[in-house]
């Protein structure tokens, strides 16, 4: 017992001395610029791993030895501090990251913004999240400079093409590579129809949510490390880590409506259709108008009163909704962030819609020299879509709205059974929910790539990265045997398409990074290898005898009706090199090289080599702007290299091959089925960039660049002769020219303890030209591929208006330029003979100058954000114009004919006289510039208005953070005043028909962290 009192007693003495030795730290960290508290900012003793995280006011308690004199505060996008330790309350207050100071991250690593010397647009994830669409890369439209996001669908999850600065290949892919925290993902689409439109867009498998930024790049200086894929550009997406300090729960609740946004699409009534019908028939037959509109109402079996507006019928007010749970933090070295998501979005037109689960682990650990980590994510979607052929569905609900129903046909018979039901394409019917047709992109996309890192002596490190990226896709199209009628034919057709695309990408670096005296070098080596595999198998079956009781799968069926495998695959093996060096934060160099050996291409030109150089002055450095107080940075970037494109559509295109299934008298045939060509190799870009970057006052930021990207050694498919029993082979043949500008500026209004106002703007110039291609030109119905045109260059007779005393439809007869003998000018001669007239270059489809413009605002508690989207100098032609209310067949028209048609009454108006059958052919097949019309448009695209519910309030919930906003996209659009359409955006060549309409959505969010 003696023993053991008087160790108690030596233990006591030894806790009593150790609690004298320390001390209580305690105090607020707050924001510099607003005041507010900082919510988890760590605390830590300098020289010990002693620390704590500040709570829902800002304020922390610490306990620390007494030798300990300082603390440091650290805070994501804040300027760490170290202060001295002060008796009593300390206030700590802590600035904004200087943004020189900021990263951009460029897939293989990161570097400082102030050296870096390429061409590149950082964008938030803040901003992203403001959008509630599912696809994230519509975003980026309007906030990154040279974007353009090309899609004339609103349904929600379906594919758009992007370009950075410009179409860049004339055949192959003009995608650029995607790379999810280091690892390039699949970007293609799939599907069971090359013409339907319709695909499900492979970045609407990713949520929003988890993005940390999203970086675009886009010279070589940025892009060249990336060799044979970065001829497009690349878009780097980094997610969301474990924050500093402790743990941290997210709740971010979402709920809304979709509608039709503003348009002036408008159809007539059934009145004023039936009118228009007996007025032109009326001219065709030379009978009276009160016979023809008295014949055509027994021809339609008219009551005089039904009155169907089709499109109201088919398309609805949609409901959204979206539930993300994060959760992050730090455990020890252990960095930690989880999540899971779920949204639900429901399309204005009936049978379209997206859903989609996700979740997301990311991980990373540091043991002494040993950092070691993973990011993973899994996402699985439902697309509900339909085709949206320019070319036309009738199976489409807006087809069949459009063109196929009319409104003196009701939607059901009496006995409410649906109106022509197998007969006509009444789209309710084909559509309907249990017995109508089916269209379902069921796709799941797995990301995971684990990462070792070793940090040796001398600022060496090495690091390995095994990247898989698998997407698993299912699409099942069902024709409908009761109320499709062509799959009526059938007894009802299912086809069910099955893929998968497998990215493995394994990734090897080794860095030093060096500083002394003035001098930082950094020096980067690296191989790479990637595995792509790629297969599909397709099933069809007919003949369902349940169909009329909703038993639509594929196992329900009688009959095969046919079935297909097709499976291919390629490999990629690269060598890299990137060196960056500045002196005395002044003068950057920076140099990168690339060697990329393909299995796409020929055996004599399987390596290609890629490399670009940059450099960059900061001029605001240098011993004459020192003084300058207002002058807060000013650099200057040039930057030249070359980058690859590899990507076709047939993964051996260079190589000769014959096929099965070529087959005569029931034995099985082979034929040749490609031409070989072994000296097919790379598209080559060779870019050049000179920007400048200029920031006043620290709080007005300005950024230029002139660009200009040159693509040689263009992949066309030449045509062959049709005795060699092929239609045509890849070769290297064609240059094609980007050439733009882009300016972009932001800064703050106004300023002060309670409001700051923020202001942003943004432009794009860019001018697109094909240099040189085989034969010249490629001619098509109303475009044409031509040496020292746009790619997109619209070609076609050219619309003059209409004769005042015929009321026929005028065209120019001559091309632009034409002269007689005398040299007189003939190109204002007209014609009312369409098949006369000479085509003419009538405008491109790429827009000559496209950006953003808008405001944001935050103080007292509340932040406001809005931006403007626009585009300039395109031109969009309507191909589906005889179908979709222009043409003189018996198709609902749009109003605008009914009011503006040409009658001996009305001589001065806007489009020639109606007339049944169309006998002068002014509008039903013609293909002319009365369908083209401008592509300008102003779009209010956003607006964000939210509100955080002061902490000293929400912390008596054990909340840290309460927010509730409110956001509305594609609020309104201003188009020109010849436009007439549901959305003046369009795929990317610059065509509409059949179109789904624009969309308008409003949500409702509340934002909780615990």
């Amino acid at each position: 017992m003696k023993k053991l009192f008087l160790l108690l007693t030596a233990l006591v003495v030894a806790v009593g001395t150790l609690a004298a030795q320390n001390r209580t730290v305690s105090g607020t960290v707050i924001s510099a610029a607003d005041g507010d508290p900082l919510i988890g900012a760590t605390v830590m003793g300098v020289g010990t791993k002693i620390g704590t995280a500040t709570d829902i006011d800002g304020k922390f308690t610490l306990s620390l030895p007494e030798s300990v004199t300082k603390i440091q505060v650290s805070y994501i996008s804040m300027k760490t501090v170290e202060v001295a330790i002060t008796p009593g309350q300390m206030m700590i207050s802590m600035e904004n990251a200087n943004t020189l100071d900021e990263v951009v991250v460029t897939g293989y690593g990161v570097q400082r913004k102030a050296a870096f010397t390429g061409a590149a647009s950082v964008l938030d994830g803040e901003v992203i999240d403001k959008k509630s669409d599912v696809n994230f890369v519509k975003a980026l439209e309007g906030s990154v400079t040279g974007f353009q996001y090309n899609n004339s669908t609103s349904s929600p999850g379906t594919f758009g093409s992007v370009y950075i600065r410009g179409r860049s290949s004339i055949s192959a892919s003009s995608q650029p590579l995607y790379v999810i925290d280091g690892v390039p993902v699949n970007s293609d689409y799939e599907g069971l129809s090359s013409s339907s439109n319709n695909y499900f867009d492979p970045m609407a498998a990713y949520n929003p949510s988890d993005i940390e930024s999203v970086t675009v790049l886009k010279d070589a200086a940025a892009t060249a490390i990336y060799g044979s894929r970065a001829a497009n550009g690349v878009i780097v997406v980094t997610t969301k880590k474990g924050g500093e300090g402790k743990f941290n729960l997210n709740v971010d609740i979402k709920q809304g409506w979709t509608q039709m946004a503003n348009h002036n699409m408008k159809y007539a009534n059934a009145a004023n259709t039936m009118k228009l019908f007996a007025q032109g028939y009326s001219v065709y037959t030379g009978n009276s108008y009160e016979d023809c509109y008295d014949f055509f109402c027994d021809y339609f079996d008219w009551d005089g009163k039904t009155n169907t507006d089709w499109m109201d019928a088919v398309t609805r007010k949609g409901y959204f909704q979206e539930y993300n749970i994060s959760f992050n933090g730090t455990s020890g070295n252990t960095n930690y962030y989880a999540s899971i998501g779920y949204v639900d979005s429901e399309g204005i037109v009936i049978n379209s819609g997206n859903t989609r689960y996700s979740g997301r682990v990311n991980l990373d650990t540091k043991y002494k020299y040993f950092s070691a980590g993973v990011n993973a994510s899994l996402s699985w979607s439902k697309n509900n879509n339909f085709s949206q052929a320019t070319s036309g569905s009738m199976s489409s609900p807006l087809t069949g709205a459009v063109s196929s129903m009319l409104p003196f046909d009701p939607v059901y018979n009496e006995d409410g059974s649906y109106y022509g039901a197998g007969v006509l394409y009444n789209p309710l019917a084909v559509n309907d929910e249990k017995l109508g047709d089916l269209n379902d992109v069921t796709n799941q996309t797995i990301n995971a790539n684990p990462w070792l890192r070793i940090d040796l002596p001398f600022g060496i490190w090495a690091k390995t990265n095994l990247g898989v990226n698998l997407v698993d896709q299912t699409e099942y199209n069902y024709w409908s045997g009761v109320y499709n009628p062509q799959g009526v034919d059938y007894h009802g057709l299912g086809q069910q398409y099955k893929s998968r695309m497998s990215t493995i990408t394994w990734t090897n670096t080794l860095g030093w990074t060096k500083t002394f005296d003035k001098h930082d070098i950094n020096l980067l080596l690296g191989q790479e290898c990637q595995r792509y595999d790629y297969h599909y198998d397709y099933y069809s079956r007919t003949y369902f005898p349940m169909a009329g009781n909703g038993m639509r799968d594929l196992t329900t069926a009688a009959t095969e009706n046919g079935s297909e495998y097709y499976r291919s695959e390629s490999r990629l093996a690269s060598y890299f090199m990137d060196a960056h060096y500045s002196y005395d934060d002044r003068y950057y160099l920076s140099a990168s090289f690339r060697r990329d050996g393909s299995s796409v291409f020929g055996a004599d030109n399987r390596w290609g080599n890629f490399w670009s150089v940059g450099g960059k002055w900061r001029l605001s450095q240098e011993s004459f702007a020192k003084d300058l107080t207002w002058l807060s940075n000013a650099a200057l970037r040039i930057s030249y290299g070359t980058v690859g494109n590899q990507s076709l559509n047939s993964l051996y295109a260079a190589r000769g091959f014959y096929a099965t299934g070529y087959n005569y008298n029931q034995i099985p045939g082979l034929s040749i089925e490609q031409v070989a060509n072994p000296e097919l190799s790379w598209e080559t870009s060779r870019k050049f960039d000179v920007g400048f970057d200029l920031s006043l006052f620290n709080r007005v930021n300005f950024t230029f660049d002139y660009y200009n990207d040159e693509t040689d050694d263009a992949l066309y498919r030449v045509p062959l002769s049709m005795t060699t029993g092929q239609t045509g082979y890849y070769k290297n043949i064609g240059k094609m020219r980007n050439r733009g500008i882009e300016f972009g500026v932001n800064g703050v209004a106004y300023t002060s303890r309670d409001l700051t106002v923020s202001l942003f703007a943004n432009l794009t110039w860019n001018d697109n030209k094909i240099i040189k291609l085989a034969d010249g030109s490629v001619e098509s119905t109303y475009q044409i591929l031509e040496e020292g045109r746009p790619y997109t260059q619209f070609y076609m007779p050219e619309y003059a208006g209409v004769d005042r005393e015929t009321g026929k439809a005028l065209y120019y007869l001559y091309a632009k330029g034409t002269k007689d003998e005398n040299g007189n000018d003939l190109s204002n001669e007209l014609t009312d003979d369409y098949y006369s007239a000479e085509k003419r270059y009538v405008g491109s489809a790429a827009p000559k100058v496209f950006g953003a413009f808008g405001l944001n605002a935050r103080g007292y508690g509340f932040d406001f954000s809005m931006q403007f989207n626009y585009r300039l100098g395109s031109k969009v032609y309507d191909t589906g114009h005889s179908f979709t209310g222009w043409g003189m067949s018996l198709m609902t028209p749009l109003q605008t004919v009914v009011d503006n048609s040409w009658t001996p009454e009305n001589p001065d108006a806007k489009y020639p006289q109606y007339i049944y059958s169309d006998p002068y052919r002014t509008s039903s097949s013609n293909y002319s510039s009365r369908w083209l019309m401008s592509g300008n448009y102003l779009r209010l695209s956003n607006i964000t208005l939210g509100y955080t519910i002061p902490s000293s309030i929400t912390k008596k919930a054990l909340l840290q953070k309460v927010r509730i906003y409110t956001t509305f996209d594609n609020v309104h659009t201003w188009t020109a005043s010849d436009f007439i359409g549901y959305n003046p955006e369009t795929y990317a060549n610059g065509v509409i028909a059949w179109q789904y309409p624009a969309v308008f959505t409003g949500t409702f969010g509340l934002q909780l962290t615990f």
